[in-house]
């Protein structure tokens, strides 16, 4: 039988469905010429059973009907398929305006009859087989068979149209990684072994983890080893009414039977209030799939649960090698560092290489062109959550003592290094834990955390991404771990350098605790630091109070980097490359200017706002333009501006 929506030109035809239903109602419709005429010798309205399976054997089977059950059908599908049926039916009950099968005509014709074939809960009209048109004149209303399950009978498939539009139909995508063949191999063994009337309840099950179209990979590879189709529905689409919810619960069992098929049921990327759709999940006895980022809480439901594993950086690897498989300037060493660099769900990698590939068109080297595909397609789910600096500046651009550029230099070896040394080298198995790059970047404001880590960035070709905690921490018990996991979970894609700016909001000395408040304050630092030890990238804290940490924070910081407040020298030397080439200038003396005792953020205000000035005059930068605009800065600094750091200006 064919599964697709609508003719299948490379299946079987619907020629041998309709000749057995043609005999079928044929039979029954002896059946009742026999009763029109008072004998008992017409032949067994069930007829003979067919050499090969037809749909009405089918339906027959799956929807587990009686024989008596199985003839209603057809009698209410005989003036569909015979002409002569209505003429039959009148006579079979005497009265001319009765020309349409009735249930009492089928309780005094046809063999077998029994009572309970009537009932709202058996299955023809549970599952909207037939219906009467007047349920309160049940005996005597006409029967008609539904529309989608007269077509079925005669061989032509398809989703019901009362379906459309609140499902979408799931093909089967192409190989997936090892990991996740064999999540989707379980979640088939799920649907096949576990049964509606089995101990384990009926074949549904709760997947988590990866991305949701990687989930509906697995379960749309799932559907076909079980021999399924699969059609797809968001859960906040399902309707609230509970009447509305329990005639699609039924409407659906009978297109899963029909097609057959399961259906995959996806949350939002947020949580939304219960609306009861929960009773309707529960109600339905065939296959279904859960998908969510997360899993419902314990109790909610009792469905199985899967999650799906995250892929290694060998297949990483495997699915980079396959996608740019014998393109011009693609090595192992390249491959092997998009793997290690970036852990992206297979079908986004595929995507990054068809841009590479796109782009390359123009003879460009392809190696650079899928490192920055890469980066676009991770940061996309980066974007709203914190603030994307784009990598500029240069080790030139930094000035500060050669102890912390040692330290800052040993920072980009541990990341662009970390695949050869945890993986090829083995440390991964010794140390298991604490694998990441943590470091903290202590300093007052404007003395150059931020440049710092834009140059670090730069050098490993990664993005920077500033997190500000004061909008991540939450008043809300449990909100600030949410809020957390859901960076961290997003920059694994790229590896990007996470900068949790001013970590005071968050860090301070252990309070103690008094209360349940305290108690999950430090909770919150606790997460902070664990997901900071496991990213695969390089998580940085700022903070302006380094005494305020507690010490046992501290040990869990694999880098300090103390950025002290610049002296004379150093002053000096950012105020020679604040100022652009190509600005003209009059008479600026970078050593009277370091007089200014501010950091380099400041002397950058003074510098812009200056230039401004001296634009809007139509002239040279010149110190007195500097003169004012320090005087604005220190005004907003709150402090006097001194006559020794002037002294000498004019």
């Amino acid at each position: 039988m064919s599964t697709r929506r609508g003719r299948s030109s490379d299946g079987p035809t619907d020629e041998p469905h309709r000749r057995a239903l043609s005999a079928a109602v044929a039979a029954v419709l002896e059946r009742v010429d026999a009763h029109a005429a008072g004998r008992t010798d017409g032949r067994p309205s069930s007829g003979e059973p067919a050499r090969a399976a037809t749909a009405l054997d089918t339906l027959t089977a799956s929807f587990a009907l009686t024989p008596f059950e199985r003839d209603i059908l057809v009698l209410a599908a005989a003036p569909s398929i015979d002409p002569t049926a209505a003429a039959r039916c009148a006579a079979a009950c005497g009265d001319p305006g009765r020309a349409y099968p009735t249930f009492s005509l089928a309780l005094a014709a046809l063999d077998r009859p029994h009572w309970s074939a009537l009932t709202p809960v058996g299955p023809l009209r549970r599952f909207r087989l037939v219906e009467p048109d007047d349920e309160t004149a049940l005996t005597t209303a006409r029967l008609r068979i539904d529309e989608r399950v007269l077509h079925y009978l005669v061989g032509v498939p398809y989703l019901d149209v009362r379906l459309h539009g609140l499902l979408t139909r799931i093909g089967p995508p192409g190989e997936l990684p090892g990991p996740h063949e064999r999540c989707a191999a379980e979640l088939a063994r799920e649907w096949t072994e576990a049964g509606p009337a089995g101990p384990a309840g009926p074949p549904h099950v709760e997947l988590t983890g990866a991305d949701r179209r990687t989930r509906r990979e697995i379960a749309a590879t799932a559907a076909r080893r079980a021999g399924l189709g699969l059609y797809a529905a968001h859960r906040e689409d399902l309707p609230t009414d509970p009447a509305e919810r329990e005639r699609l619960a039924r409407l659906w069992q009978r297109e899963a039977i029909l097609v057959p098929a399961a259906l995959l049921v996806e949350s939002g990327d947020r949580p939304t209030a219960p609306n009861g759709t929960e009773s309707f999940l529960a109600s339905l006895a065939v296959p279904l799939v859960v998908s969510g980022d997360d899993p419902p809480p314990a109790g909610v439901s009792d469905r199985t649960r899967l999650t799906v594993p995250p892929l290694g950086p060998e297949e990483q690897l495997a699915i980079w090698t396959a996608a740019l498989d014998g393109e011009p300037g693609i090595t192992e060493d390249g491959l092997r560092s998009l793997a290690a660099q970036f852990s992206l769900p297979a079908h986004v990698i595929r995507s990054a290489a068809t841009a590479a590939r796109r782009a390359a068109e123009d003879g460009r080297d392809i190696s650079p062109l899928a490192w920055h595909a890469g980066l676009a397609e991770a940061r996309m789910s980066l974007d709203e959550l914190g603030r994307r600096v784009e990598p500029r500046a240069d080790w030139e651009d930094l000035v500060l003592a050669e102890r912390q550029r040692s330290t800052l230099r040993e920072i980009v070896a541990h990341v662009r290094r970390r695949g050869t040394v945890y993986q090829e080298w083995g440390f991964e198995s010794v140390l298991r834990r604490g694998l990441g790059v943590t470091a903290l970047f202590a300093g007052g404001s404007g003395t150059g955390k931020t440049l710092a880590a834009e140059v670090v960035a730069g050098q490993l070709g990664v993005d920077l991404f500033v997190i500000d905690l004061s909008q991540v921490v939450s008043k809300y018990i449990g909100e600030t771990e949410k809020n957390l996991r859901r960076v961290f979970d997003a920059a694994e894609r790229g590896g990007a350098l996470l900068l949790f700016d001013e970590a005071d909001a968050l860090f301070g000395k252990r309070s103690e605790i008094k209360d349940s408040h305290d108690r999950y304050a430090n909770l919150e630092v606790s997460y902070l630091l664990m997901r900071m030890e496991a990213y695969r990238g390089l998580a940085v804290l700022t903070t302006n109070m380094k005494k305020a940490l507690d010490p046992a924070f501290m040990r869990r910081i694999r880098f300090v980097v103390d950025f002290p407040f610049p002296g004379v020298p150093e002053r000096a030397e950012i105020w020679r490359r604040v100022i652009p080439g190509r600005t003209p200038s009059q008479g600026l003396d970078p050593q009277r200017l370091a007089q200014l005792t501010v950091t380099g953020g400041s002397i950058r205000n003074i510098a812009l706002s200056a230039a401004f000035q001296a634009a809007d005059e139509d002239c040279p930068l010149q110190m007195r333009h500097l003169l004012a605009a320090a005087r604005t800065e220190y005004l907003k600094l709150e402090r006097p501006l001194t006559p020794s750091e002037v002294c000498g200006w004019t």
